[in-house]
């Protein structure tokens, strides 16, 4: 686990809502279309973004969650697992044995990236 502080969005995914830093990257992608790419948070800004939803154990398709950003926090102590490059975190959105997952990105190498589904689980 690392702590680092950092500004915080808040955000609504779906019906529910959850924070995350504000230099972070979301997984996002529309039903009609194969292809996944990230986003920065900070590009969400009402325009019709749909964040990725899936649970790799419990799941057989992907959903895609309307996503809106909701407030801002200037400054919030974060405890995260320690990631690599380019490494996803996924960050369920409901509690129980079967939640409903998206899936967000620290660092990555381009600004945007395209994510291949197939190779990701």
């Amino acid at each position: 686990m690392e702590s680092f502080s950092s500004p915080a969005l808040v955000l609504k995914i779906g019906e529910k809502t959850i924070k995350m830093p504000v230099d972070w990257q979301i997984l996002i992608g529309e039903k009609e279309h194969g292809d996944l790419e990230t986003l920065p948070l900070t590009s969400i800004n009402d325009r019709g973004f749909n964040a990725f939803e899936f649970n790799p154990l419990s799941s057989f398709r992907p959903d895609f969650l309307p996503i809106e950003i909701l407030d801002i926090y200037h400054e919030v102590v974060w405890y995260a697992p320690r990631l690599k490059n380019g490494q996803f975190l996924c960050v369920p959105l409901d509690d129980g044995p079967k939640p409903r997952c998206v899936y967000f990105v620290k660092e990555i190498s381009r600004n945007c990236e395209i994510i291949d589904y197939s190779q990701a689980f």
